[in-house]
């Protein structure tokens, strides 16, 4: 039997929600970009210090740097007064990304690979503890994940959704992978680094399933989609059930960085056409926020409460 093509009306909301997600997308799911915002909050401040942490070639990294500048996420100003060296810093907005970081670590300690020699070690310096996220919502503080997740379309948002858009389309994915000096987050990075696997992940997530449909959802050439859903299949977020592809439990847990990501944009990019589906937590009725709180105190996690195995803070981002 020959399931029927996606509807008409899901097609449409659907597409309403990549509009909102795109506009986030293409500031921060950039893998060189994500590394050089990890080895800031890590305390690189100097150009050298930002070669040294992620490997990048010299004309890369200046570009990145200022692509992340021309967004709001760094600012520039001289190491020291009279310098000719340049520091290079998170903004407020930069630092708000920490959330989005500590789903992603919290996602890599639940499915990454278990051998994480050499990686950084975070502490919660509150209690002392392992730095371990674990989500849960804003509103009741309850554990919540995609499941308890209910959605809700608001026709009026619908309405306001841009006519026209237009997208940055770059991609690093045959070039040689980052080492942002926290391989903890490789798997992560490699998922959330990558524009038009995003795509594909979301449309998963709203149980997109064929093909074909992928292709009508997101407008991505045939041989583009080809690849990313092999990859997805390749990272254990994708299942193939022929005709169908699926999320599998590794990908559904990727939920928590979706909707700290969409939290973020929210707030800081200006003029965003935000998504017409708010998400509600069924458990206590609220709309749904992200919330990372340490897996041993259960206090919520703050970045000045995050220190290095040695118990020193992580630099401040400002």
């Amino acid at each position: 039997m020959t399931r029927p093509a996606l509807a008409q009306a899901d097609a449409l909301a659907l597409n309403a929600v990549l509009v909102a997600a795109r506009q986030a997308i293409d500031v921060v799911c950039d893998r060189w970009s994500l590394s050089l915002v990890i080895a800031a909050f890590l305390g690189a401040r100097r150009f050298n210090e930002y070669l040294e942490s992620t490997g990048m070639a010299n004309r890369l990294l200046t570009a990145r740097l200022a692509s992340l500048r021309a967004d709001g996420l760094m600012a520039s100003a001289p190491h020291a007064e009279g310098s000719p060296h340049q520091a290079y810093r998170l903004t407020g907005m930069g630092e708000g990304l920490f959330n989005v970081l500590l789903q992603m670590l919290r996602w890599e300690q639940a499915w990454g690979p278990q051998d994480r020699a050499g990686s950084v070690q975070a502490l919660h310096l509150s209690c002392g503890s392992p730095l371990r996220p674990q989500l849960r919502c804003a509103a009741c503080g309850v554990p919540a994940g995609a499941r308890d997740i209910e959605l809700r379309l608001s026709p009026a948002q619908m309405q306001r959704m841009p006519a026209k858009q237009t997208a940055r389309r770059r991609s690093t994915l045959g070039s040689a992978r980052p080492d942002p000096g926290v391989p903890v987050l490789g798997a992560s990075l490699d998922i959330f680094g990558d524009k038009w696997g995003i795509e594909v992940l979301l449309c998963a997530f709203f149980r997109v399933r064929r093909f074909g449909d992928f292709r009508l959802c997101t407008g991505i050439a045939a041989n583009i989609l080809s690849d990313r859903l092999s990859r997805l299949i390749a990272a254990g977020v994708l299942r193939h059930d022929a005709p169908d592809y699926r999320l599998t439990e590794m990908g559904i847990d990727l939920y928590g960085v979706v909707v700290a990501i969409q939290d973020w944009a929210d707030l800081w990019l200006a003029d965003r056409y935000r998504s017409p589906l708010a998400l509600i937590h069924r458990g206590c009725g609220g709309v749904f926020h992200p919330r990372a709180v340490c897996a041993t105190c259960e206090a919520p996690i703050r970045h000045a409460d995050v220190g290095l195995l040695d118990q020193t803070p992580f630099p401040a981002p400002r």
